[in-house]
């Protein structure tokens, strides 16, 4: 491994770390970096509650950059403690460690800045609040900042990490979520994790302290999102059940979907389940269909469970009239409001029993 990238490892720690260290613990420079506003909530959180409150009003400092030269929050840096055992001085805004065009007309003493970290004030905690997607990694004072702080990832999560950081929050609300509640519950927020932490907090206040959330209950709590509804429309479709089809599709529309947008869903839904069950009867397991398709594991999930109530020249047929459809309506030889209505008539008056 390049040395480089092993020592930017060696030096990055999650915020679920970060709230475990002791003020003592903690280095005296310290690099927040990412834009996940939960992350970013209990970070904050956790640096206001590092002075007491006496301690905050002589030995807590705060900059914004986009406005306070970096010579005068370092000289606060470099002072003293008074009155106590540490100094916390935070820097927002430094957009000077990104790409962006900077907006502001303030002078940075960057050399100046280069020097303190070189050896920083070994009481001060120094904070850069870098709620930025990324930085930017050529410029010097950006690398002499990575290399001398911690790096506190709060950078958006995905895939296991998610899931993790998810079921972290479980424990410290001291409650518990079934695997398949935990799977909907991401699929609902559409895996943003900001998203899912509010809802499990309402969970939480659901279902009671030490109890365990199911299914049931996250689709009582978190909405419904449209892919859900679109799922039971092309079920109800191709099973034959025309009246609760048309019922998902007028509702669908009274919520102010667009038939152009459904008819793209239902398009991409059939497509799920026909690619799904090719797949599968080709051997692939569903992370290897997830991966494959690079589609939701939870989507899959679902459309494994449909796939096999449905014939493969059925899902053809009807992928190939919604392909149709949408180059009729295109070209404005169909009203698509009614083409799309027709068309779930047509395909749930076939599959009729």
């Amino acid at each position: 491994m390049n040395k480089t990238v092993a020592n930017k490892k060696a030096n990055r720690i999650s915020v679920t770390q970060l709230k475990k260290m002791s003020l003592t613990d903690l280095p005296p420079v310290v690099l927040v970096l990412g834009q996940e506003q939960a992350l970013l909530d209990q970070a904050k959180a956790y640096f206001e509650q590092l002075l007491s409150p006496e301690e905050q009003e002589m030995n807590y400092g705060r900059y914004d950059l986009s406005e306070d030269s970096i010579g005068t929050a370092l000289d606060d840096a470099a002072s003293i403690p008074f009155f106590g055992d540490w100094r916390v001085v935070m820097l927002t805004q430094p957009t000077f460690l990104t790409g962006e065009a900077r907006k502001n007309k303030v002078d940075h003493e960057f050399d100046a800045l280069i020097d303190y970290l070189a050896q920083p004030q070994p009481s001060t905690k120094l904070i850069f609040w870098a709620n930025y997607e990324k930085l930017d990694e050529r410029k010097k004072v950006t690398k002499a900042v990575e290399k001398q702080a911690l790096i506190v990832d709060a950078s958006k999560l995905q895939g296991y990490q998610l899931t993790k950081a998810l079921q972290q929050l479980c424990q410290e609300q001291k409650i518990q979520i079934e695997t398949a509640a935990l799977e909907l519950l991401q699929h609902r927020v559409d895996d943003q994790y900001t998203l899912a932490a509010k809802q499990l907090q309402q969970l939480a206040l659901y279902v009671g302290p030490g109890q365990k959330i199911t299914v049931a209950d996250v689709d009582q709590v978190v909405d419904q999102v449209v892919d859900d509804d679109v799922f039971s429309l092309v079920a109800n479709t191709l099973n034959g059940q025309q009246k609760a089809a048309l019922t998902t599709y007028r509702q669908l529309l009274i919520n102010g979907n667009e038939p152009i947008q459904l008819l793209s869903l239902i398009t991409s839904q059939v497509r799920l389940l026909l690619q799904t069950k090719i797949l599968r009867q080709n051997g692939f397991s569903q992370g290897d269909i997830a991966g494959q398709l690079k589609v939701h594991p939870y989507r899959v999930k679902l459309a494994l469970q449909q796939e096999r109530q449905f014939g493969l020249q059925q899902l053809k047929d009807m992928s190939l009239e919604l392909v149709n459809l949408d180059y009729q309506i295109k070209s404005g030889r169909a009203n698509k409001e009614q083409a799309l209505q027709l068309l779930i008539i047509k395909f749930s008056s076939r599959n009729q029993s």
